[in-house]
C-alpha cells in the first residue's frame, strides 16, 4: 500500500473513530487497489452520521427527525424503531385522552407492561365511573331530602305566622303563587337580565315565605285588630320589617348557607318601600330598593286587595289592576307594573283557585 494511500485511510478511519463524520475522503487520490475500501469508508461514515443523529433526536424526546436514507441493516433498524416510538407517541397520547383500548405488539417485554398498564386503568375508570355515578344519586338524594326538609320547615313557620294572622289568613302561600309568577316574567326582561340572571330559583321562591316572619314580634291586640290602625299602631307594625331581618341575621350568624337567607332578608325588609320614598322601614326609592322588594310589593299588595278583610270586603281583579296600575310611578315600580299587567289573567287564575 502506497504511503499516500494509508495516511489518508488511517486519518479517515480515526475520525470515523471519534465521531467527526463530516470528515472527508477524497477516494481518487487512493491507490487504485483501495479506491472500493475508500468509498465503503466513505458510505459508512455517512451511515453512522445519519443514525448518530437519529439517535440523538430520540434520546432528546424529538419523534419528528428524519429516518436515515441510506440502505443498511443498521438503518433500517433504526427506521422501525423511529416508528415504533412515533406510533407509541401516538398511542400514549390517546391513552391520556382517556382511550384505554390502545395496544402495542412490538418491543418485546415493554409492549406487555404497556397493555397491563392500560387494562389496570380502564379497569380502574370504569370503577370510578360506577363510583362517581353512586356519589351523585347519593348527594341527589341528599340534597332532595335537605331541601324537603328545608320546605317543610319553611312551611310549618310560614303556617304559625299565618296563624296568628287570622286577618289575612294564607297570604303568604298565595303571595309566594303570585310572586312566582312575576319573577318568571321578569328574569325574560332585559333590562332586568343583568341583576336576575344570578338568581337561584330554587332558593328565591321558598325564602320569600319568611318576608313577613318579623310580625311574630307584634301584639295580638294590634296585629288582630279588625279596625283600621291608630298612627302609633301603625308604627310599631312596620317594626315588622327590621325585626324579620334581625331573625334571619341570627340565623346567619349559625349557618354558612347564606344565598337563600340573604334572599329571604332582602324580601323582609324591602317589600314595604315604595317607589316614591314615602315606604318603610328605610324609606328608599327608586331602583334603590332592590329589584326583590319591587316584585314582592305588588304581589303583596295585589293579595291584600283581592282578600277580604274585616274593615274592608275584597277587591275585584279588575278594581285591583286599576289600583295598582295608578300607583305606578308612586307606590310601584312601573317597569314592574307592566311586567304585572302582561301576566295579570295568571294572578286572577291563582286568585280564583282560593275564592
Amino acid at each position: 500500500m502506497e504511503k499516500r494511500t494509508a495516511e489518508l485511510l488511517f486519518d479517515y478511519l480515526r475520525d470515523i473513530f471519534y465521531g467527526n463524520y463530516d470528515s472527508e475522503l477524497d477516494t481518487k487520490e487512493l491507490d487504485e487497489n483501495f479506491s472500493e475500501l475508500g468509498e465503503g469508508l466513505v458510505f459508512l461514515a455517512q451511515c453512522l452520521s445519519e443514525c448518530n443523529k437519529l439517535a440523538q433526536s430520540l434520546a432528546a424526546g424529538n419523534l419528528n427527525a428524519d429516518p436515515p436514507t441510506q440502505r443498511n441493516e443498521l438503518a433500517s433498524s433504526l427506521k422501525a424503531l423511529h416508528s415504533s416510538l412515533r406510533h407509541l407517541t401516538w398511542q400514549t397520547q390517546q391513552v391520556a385522552k382517556g382511550d384505554y383500548t390502545q395496544r402495542i405488539d412490538f418491543m418485546g417485554e415493554f409492549s406487555e407492561a404497556f397493555n397491563a398498564m392500560t387494562e389496570q386503568l380502564k379497569e380502574r375508570q370504569d370503577r370510578l365511573v360506577d363510583w362517581n355515578n353512586t356519589l351523585q344519586a347519593t348527594v341527589k338524594e341528599k340534597t332532595k331530602t335537605v331541601v324537603e326538609l328545608q320546605n317543610a320547615i319553611l312551611e310549618t313557620m310560614s303556617g304559625l305566622i299565618d296563624g296568628r294572622d287570622t286577618i289575612t289568613g294564607g297570604h303568604i302561600d298565595r303571595t309566594q303563587r303570585y310572586l312566582a309568577v312575576l319573577l318568571e316574567e321578569v328574569v325574560q326582561r332585559d333590562e332586568y337580565k343583568a341583576e336576575a340572571e344570578g338568581w337561584e330559583m330554587d332558593f328565591l321562591l321558598p325564602s320569600a315565605q319568611l318576608h313577613d316572619v318579623g310580625k311574630i314580634s307584634i301584639s295580638d291586640s294590634i296585629l288582630l285588630k279588625p279596625g283600621p290602625l291608630t298612627a302609633a299602631e301603625f308604627e310599631k307594625i312596620k317594626l315588622h320589617t327590621t325585626f324579620g331581618a334581625e331573625v334571619i341575621d341570627k340565623i346567619k350568624q349559625k349557618t354558612s348557607e347564606h344565598d337563600f337567607l340573604e334572599y329571604a332578608r332582602i324580601f323582609a325588609i324591602s317589600h314595604h318601600e315604595k317607589w316614591n320614598g314615602a315606604g318603610y322601614p328605610y324609606g328608599l326609592s327608586g331602583n334603590d330598593i332592590p329589584l326583590l322588594g319591587r316584585v314582592l310589593a305588588i304581589a303583596d299588595v295585589y293579595d291584600a286587595l283581592v282578600s277580604e278583610r274585616p274593615y274592608k270586603k275584597p277587591f275585584s281583579h279588575k278594581q285591583a289592576i286599576e289600583i295598582i296600575q295608578g300607583d305606578a310611578g308612586t307606590h310601584f315600580d312601573p317597569g314592574i307594573v307592566d311586567v304585572f299587567l302582561s301576566v295579570e289573567k295568571k294572578f286572577e287564575a291563582i286568585a280564583l283557585t282560593f275564592a
